[in-house]
């Protein structure tokens, strides 16, 4: 609220009364008609004007967006100066702050919109501060009753091209019968044996029945899995220190989910551990291997605030959440240290039946040094130390 406007109305009045002429006296009751005025105007505005901060819910990093400032004017009166004043995120989105000047007129609602780019993952909330509104007369700036709300704003990883990593699921037929479908392939025959009741008629080998006389029909090898299961590596020391391999690791995570589920049309899940604060003891995370759409989002969504902690050791994490799979699914580990421990952790997954791939993101000098044992399962190199434009996976 302006500081001198019933300081200089009193003043006013004083010397009218001290030092009468009908001039004081008509500045005086001039400025007092005023600062009644502004200030019951700015007083209606407060209680009736509401701000709202609006940014797009998701966001890819490096994305360009538009952030939006709401004035609602819900008086009979016009705000002819609303000021808002946004702080953005430091950390994932530019610029740092915003500041609008609106004009909302009575009972209306008016848009102004700001360009911003998200340029870090994560989960970032603008923090507006008071919206302030105005009379005409530009005497009184008062706060909103209702201060300025904002959606925080989720800024997924990158997404990037899959066209060098091979997974075994990305072939037609996975390599490795699946012992528990209910389903069969009919390329696959393996045999024929005579009809029984409550077979199929499209089963029947008609050729053999031919030649034999009686009913034949073809005997098909059970269907094979084509799922894709990630697990990601967010233990510490699952990766190097001071280097950018974490952030590239879930950029190939979210890459292989998006590649999966939206061109190769194959259901998918994310396996990793997680704490919800420091100091808690760390758990498995599982996403359900699917093939929706609003599936993949929440992977992604998880992968945005994923962050590196004193988590379940990989082998365990492996060992512990992955046997339970169908077999012939492929799984993708990511980590930054492949060692003994992961690979005797993935034998035992190619015995029963899954296809374990192991996806190693580190330096290059790192990958050029020395191959890690991996447990006969292949392994996928992936440099850190290259640009994310140039990256190709």
């Amino acid at each position: 609220m302006s500081r001198w406007i019933w300081p200089a109305t009193l003043t006013a009045l004083a010397l009218a009364v001290v030092l009468p002429s009908p001039a004081g006296w008509g500045l005086a009751i001039g400025l007092l008609l005023l600062s009644l005025g502004s200030t019951a105007w700015a007083a209606v505005l407060r209680r009736r004007v509401q701000v709202e901060v609006v940014l797009p819910a998701r966001l890819i990093r490096g994305e360009h967006a538009e952030l939006t400032v709401v004035a609602t004017n819900r008086s009979r009166l016009p705000a002819t100066r609303v000021r808002v004043e946004v702080q953005l995120p430091p950390g994932g989105l530019s610029p740092s702050s915003l500041s609008f000047e609106l004009a909302v007129p009575a009972r209306s609602t008016v848009r102004r919109g700001a360009p911003v780019t998200a340029f870090n993952r994560g989960r970032w909330e603008p923090v507006p501060r008071p919206a302030l509104v105005g009379d005409p007369f530009g005497i009184h700036e008062i706060a909103t009753r209702r201060p300025p709300t904002a959606a925080p704003v989720v800024v997924l990883p990158d997404v990037l091209p899959v066209r060098r990593i091979h997974l075994p699921a990305a072939s037609p037929l996975a390599e490795v019968p699946d012992r528990r479908s209910l389903l069969t392939d009919p390329t696959a025959i393996v045999g024929v044996r005579p009809y029984a009741p409550g077979d199929p008629l499209r089963a029947i080998h008609w050729p053999a029945t031919a030649a034999t006389g009686t009913l034949v029909r073809r005997e098909t090898e059970r269907a094979w899995a084509r799922d894709l299961l990630v697990v990601v590596d967010l233990d510490h020391d699952g990766w190097e220190r001071h280097d950018h391999a974490p952030e590239v690791g879930i950029v190939v995570a979210a890459s292989l989910l998006a590649d999966a589920l939206l061109r190769l049309r194959q259901p998918a899940g994310l396996l990793t551990s997680w704490v919800d604060r420091v100091g808690e003891e760390p758990r498995a995370t599982a996403f359900r291997i699917a093939g929706a759409r609003p599936h993949l989002d929440a992977m992604l969504t998880h992968l945005a605030v994923a962050k590196l902690h004193p988590g379940i050791p990989l082998p365990d994490l492996v060992g512990r959440d992955v046997r339970r799979h169908q077999p012939g699914t492929t799984v993708a580990v990511v980590t930054g240290r492949p060692g003994r421990h992961l690979a005797d952790a993935l034998r035992p997954l190619r015995r029963n039946g899954l296809a374990p791939v192991v996806v190693h993101v580190a330096p290059d000098q790192v990958l050029r040094a020395e191959v890690p044992p991996t447990g006969g399962c292949p392994r996928i190199p992936v440099a850190s130390d290259v640009p994310l434009s140039r990256l190709t996976l």
